[in-house]
């Protein structure tokens, strides 16, 4: 069974219309009929919705985010089953744009996001990838659509968005040796080999640090290709140099960079925290004199 527009989700919640759809599933505005209240439903896609491994990624994705309750990760307020025995998640309704359109509107025209506002919108992220790292949750799919600028109409804020992908290392693997999940940019050199059980919170890392040199500097580091290209760069090809890219950051930011991007895990800042803290030193602005 299909839902859309109109239907009605086990006699309670009227979906409204779609608000996006991904590799792993499709997200509609719902109208709760118990409370008034306006949520998202996210059901898996493509037909996944019956498939007992698909089913079990999006539990996967209900359970991390209810360990993670209290930091920026979106709202889950249930994990139900539809009439037609597929399971959604019931999550708050964000309002604003993702982080990838954000940056697109600095771009558009010829500017970029200036370094007080990236530590800013990026915190509560790297607080939530702390939080689930301690909890063994591993994100695996972090890039700039997957972070949820709020209107500040709705209360603002930033939010971390879809865990489906989520390596939990106290449950068994998902994902089946020989298979790479995740966005080719953003991929870290060890993921790449597609074996599950040796990857660990240092993908999160990578991918963060991926996902601060776009912010930078209006692209990601891997050069313009296909998958393979890309896969090859980051397992053996030269990072590039950010402070070419954008001259006003100091040069000691190619060193963070290439310790952000290590292709050796143990190579590479050992948690995102350690990463953050070491940024937050090359960016933060001269203190101002108050006299």
């Amino acid at each position: 069974m299909a839902f859309g527009p109109g239907d009605v989700v086990n006699n309670r919640y009227r979906i409204l219309d779609k608000l996006g759809a991904g590799a792993h599933g499709i997200v509609f505005r719902a109208r709760d009929l118990e409370t008034r209240e306006e949520v998202a439903l996210k059901f898996l896609g493509d037909g996944k919705s019956l498939d007992p491994e698909y089913s079990r990624r999006i539990e996967r994705e209900a359970m991390a985010m209810a360990r993670l309750r209290g930091t920026s990760a979106v709202y889950v307020h249930g994990l139900n089953t539809a009439q037609d025995g597929s399971l959604y998640l019931v999550m708050e309704v964000l309002v604003g744009k993702d982080f990838e359109d954000y940056l697109g509107e600095a771009e558009r025209v010829g500017g970029r996001l200036k370094k007080p506002k990236l530590l800013e919108l990026l915190r509560p992220i790297v607080d939530t990838l702390e939080a689930a790292h301690q909890k063994g949750i591993v994100h695996r799919d972090l890039k700039p659509s997957n972070v949820f600028i709020v209107d500040p109409a709705r209360g603002g804020g930033v939010r971390l968005l879809d865990f489906g992908l989520a390596k939990m290392l106290d449950a068994s693997q998902l994902t089946a040796d020989g298979m790479v999940a995740g966005t080719p940019s953003y991929i870290s050199p060890e993921a790449w080999k597609g074996i599950s059980r040796i990857l660990d919170h240092r993908v999160d890392v990578y991918s963060l640090g991926v996902l601060v040199f776009r912010a930078l500097s209006g692209r990601t580091p891997a050069p313009k290709g296909n998958v393979l290209d890309v896969c090859t760069w980051a397992m053996k090809g030269e990072r590039p140099s950010l402070h070419a890219l954008r001259p006003s950051l100091p040069r000691t930011i190619d060193v963070w960079v290439e310790k952000a991007l290590a292709i050796e895990p143990s190579d590479r800042f050992q948690s995102v925290r350690a990463l953050w803290s070491s940024l937050e030193g090359l960016l933060a602005e001269p203190a101002k004199s108050p006299f």
